[in-house]
């Protein structure tokens, strides 16, 4: 019988899906760390490019390592609380299957949890690798010090003010398992709702190597990025199931309608590379996410600016925001995008 002594501190749970190039990166990376007390949970979500082979291999070699392969490709969400439901770590981070962790990573988070009593959740540092081989990091997003978890939800609006590379207590992820209403973005999701639910939230000098590629799904040109933004829905209801008081909602509902405006520029941007039947799907969410949108909670700036008005119908509201970006890139020398 496995005492608590005996039990890994940190889980790393890693949802994997054809990842052959940068795989060994990733899992080199966490079973290198200065910090040993640790278990690796490899899920291999269906693969179909081999890379199943290679995590074979490391579960061979490193008794740390466990392997997961999952019947049918379900997407990283399910994959992810696939390895969760059998880790055993007091805390639990998740590793995207082409980042990295800095040697010290897991040392510098357990630390921080050891330093502040009752923590349930530390954010890392975000470093960006650019496929050209540069990197970008905001340290302003990630030196923030301790906040309270509705300060921290606060930042995450839009990710702009704070990142959501973590660890938390296998508590905080048991209460709140990855929220698969959307594919790619469903993991925001998971993270506003861990802190939401975190009394505090405290950064720390870790690094989390966050790997920007081409084909990812959430940065290639696809109807994913209109998708996405579908999880506001889901996050209203958890929301309101929470209890949040009304000032909650109504961030999550401004940035709802921030990111519906968002989402017919990406149209107008791209719709010239859309199939028929990938713009008529584009214009059937947006029109379903502008009826969704409970405009009494969207903040009276967000609904009132010019091209940013949700209009007596689709179609003019589609001309609306048409016309706003296109003066908008004319103003700036870009290219007109209702050509």
């Amino acid at each position: 019988m496995t005492t608590e002594k005996e039990l890994p501190a940190v889980s790393v749970v890693v949802a994997v899906y054809n990842m052959r190039e940068h795989i060994r990166q990733c899992v080199e990376s966490i079973l290198n760390q200065s910090f040993p007390h640790l278990e690796l949970i490899l899920v291999d979500d269906a693969g179909t490019d081999g890379t199943v082979e290679i995590l074979h291999e490391y579960e061979q070699r490193d008794g740390r390592v466990h392997l997961i392969r999952r019947e049918a490709n379900g997407g990283a969400q399910l994959a992810r609380n696939d390895g969760i439901a059998v880790s055993r770590g007091k805390y639990v981070i998740t590793v995207d299957h082409d980042d990295m962790l800095e040697r010290d990573a897991l040392k510098l988070a357990v630390e921080t949890f050891r330093r502040h009593e009752g923590l349930q959740c530390v954010c890392m540092r975000e470093v960006r690798l650019l496929p050209g081989g540069g990197i970008i990091e905001h340290r302003e997003k990630n030196c923030f010090g301790i906040i309270s978890g509705e300060e921290a939800y606060r930042r995450s609006i839009g990710w702009r003010g704070i990142t959501g590379r973590m660890m938390v207590t296998r508590e905080l992820q048991m209460r709140f398992p990855f929220d698969n209403c959307e594919r790619v973005y469903g993991e925001d999701n998971t993270a506003q709702l861990q802190f939401l639910a975190s009394p505090h939230v405290c950064s720390c000098e870790g690094i989390y190597y966050h790997r920007l590629l081409d084909t990812s799904l959430s940065h290639k040109v696809s109807l994913n990025n209109i998708r996405g933004n579908v999880r506001f829905i889901a996050m209203r209801r958890h929301l309101l199931e929470l209890g949040c008081e009304e000032e909650i909602q109504r961030l999550n509902e401004t940035a709802f309608w921030d990111s519906i405006i968002a989402s017919c520029h990406y149209y107008h941007l791209n719709r010239n590379g859309f199939s028929a039947s990938d713009r008529k799907e584009a214009l059937g969410l947006i029109a379903m996410m502008r009826e969704q949108a409970d405009m009494k909670h969207v903040a009276l700036p967000a609904r009132l600016k010019p091209g940013h008005m949700k209009m007596p119908c689709l179609r003019l509201f589609m001309w609306q925001t048409a016309l706003f970006f296109a003066l908008r890139h004319l103003l700036k020398g870009e290219e007109d995008i209702l050509n």
